[in-house]
């Protein structure tokens, strides 16, 4: 065995026992780039012939040369030099809440390097104008995809304290390790106000810095969590793996130097939708008793139009209206439960959805059951009002509104 065989097969010893450790479970095979560190021998043969007669092989290989082959030379080593690069993009790019809520972010920052690698993170708002606001608490999380199978499945996420680019190393604000070619998911959460308007976005970009790690594929870490800084000066061909920055541009205005800085950066937007609820009663006097018998009660209250001029006298038909109005943009009110308790001065005859709407309320699906269901008294009983709840009472449940429409519940009753 050579020393390119020795050296490579340190490596992948090496890496065998990173996968026990825990560090990689899988061999990421999306990414086949040689590894950092690695020593790359080569060497040659050369045969020919003197008048006919084959003359001794001439060879670089001091190690395993051919019989009676003449040694010339060394084999050529060169040390493949560590390519440092990444990339983040927001998983959900356009995040729809509610106001007065907490919002997460998701975003994946993969290690497009032949090396491991570690990061640290901040955040940046770069929204400005009237239709932008700022979330507030902003925490970070992160969980290492250990397991190499694209999904945030490999325990819980991981708090970790947000830091300016450049900072001095520090545990608390860098990863863990992170093979090559491994995902990282990041949440980034902030609390929305519960008086933003609806429409209104906050800009969140997630920057990423590489950092180094405990350790690195076949080589030592000498400044664990210390920003991944490009080499300097000549190209050294053997020895220790040499920086090289080869990452792109994310978000432009989030990173020191654009190309080639060991940051990228992605933005996500938080946008509120907001249902904007009104809601109003109105009762009104449809028909009023003829004037033969003025206290008897009328027995097509249900169904009669409007008198004009009616009077609420006793046994008067008077028609209840309970009205809401979503002026949001954008968001439905789902989850919409109305109760209305007559009072005992009337007796209830009847209860129905208005139809004069494009469509009102509607089912919510998120509810089981078909709606929107309306409940209201169904026996002379429950119809006799006490004002007490125990009779005369009115119920949607299951129902949404959404943005733009007008629900509303037409109660009709007489008056005692």
């Amino acid at each position: 065995m050579n020393y390119s065989q020795v050296r490579e097969h340190a490596s992948r010893l090496g890496l065998a026992v990173a996968v026990c450790l825990g560090l990689a479970n899988a061999a990421h095979a999306d990414n086949t780039l040689t590894e950092a560190g690695t020593t790359v021998s080569n060497t040659f043969e050369l045969s020919y012939s003197v008048s006919g007669t084959a003359q001794p092989i001439i060879t670089n290989d001091n190690a395993t040369p051919p019989v009676g082959a003449v040694v010339q030379g060394t084999p050529t080593l060169f040390t493949v030099d560590r390519k440092v690069d990444l990339i983040v993009t927001a998983t959900n790019s356009t995040l729809t809440t509610v106001p007065g809520t907490d919002a997460t972010l998701t975003f994946e920052v993969v290690n497009e390097g032949n090396d491991t690698a570690a990061y640290s993170f901040s955040v940046d708002d770069l929204d400005s104008g009237a239709s932008t606001f700022d979330a507030s608490s902003i925490v970070v999380r992160y969980m290492v995809d250990a397991n190499d199978n694209g999904t945030a499945d490999d325990g819980s996420f991981t708090t970790i304290a947000e830091t300016t680019i450049g900072a001095a190393a520090g545990s608390a604000f860098v990863t863990g390790d992170v093979p090559k070619g491994v995902l990282v998911f990041v949440q980034v959460q902030g609390t929305i106000a519960a008086g933003i308007t609806d429409t209104f976005t906050d800009d969140v970009t997630l920057v990423a810095e590489v950092r180094n790690p405990t350790a690195f594929l076949n080589e030592a870490s000498a400044s664990p969590a210390a920003v991944t800084a490009a080499s300097g000066g000549a190209n050294v061909l053997e020895g220790s793996a040499q920086n090289v920055l080869a990452d792109g541009t994310g978000v432009a205005a989030a990173e020191a130097g654009g190309d080639a800085d060991g940051l990228f950066a992605a933005t996500g937007i938080i946008q509120v939708e907001s249902p904007d609820l009104s809601a109003a009663k109105t009762v009104s006097v449809i028909k009023e008793p003829g004037i033969a018998d003025p206290f008897v009660a009328l027995t097509d209250c249900a169904t009669a139009s409007a008198v004009a001029d009616s009077k609420a006298v006793p046994g008067s038909c008077i028609e209840y209206v309970i009205e809401v109005q979503n002026t949001g943009a954008t968001a439905s009110a789902t989850n919409l439960v109305i109760d209305d308790i007559l009072p005992a001065d009337v007796t209830f005859v009847s209860a129905a959805l208005a139809t004069t709407t494009a469509t009102g309320f509607d089912d919510d699906t998120g509810i089981g059951g078909v709606g929107p269901v309306l409940t209201f008294p169904t026996t002379p009983a429950t119809s006799d009002c006490d004002g007490t709840g125990a009779t005369c009472a009115i119920q949607l449940s299951d129902a949404i509104l959404a943005a733009g429409e007008i629900g509303q519940i037409v109660i009709r009753a007489t008056v005692k």
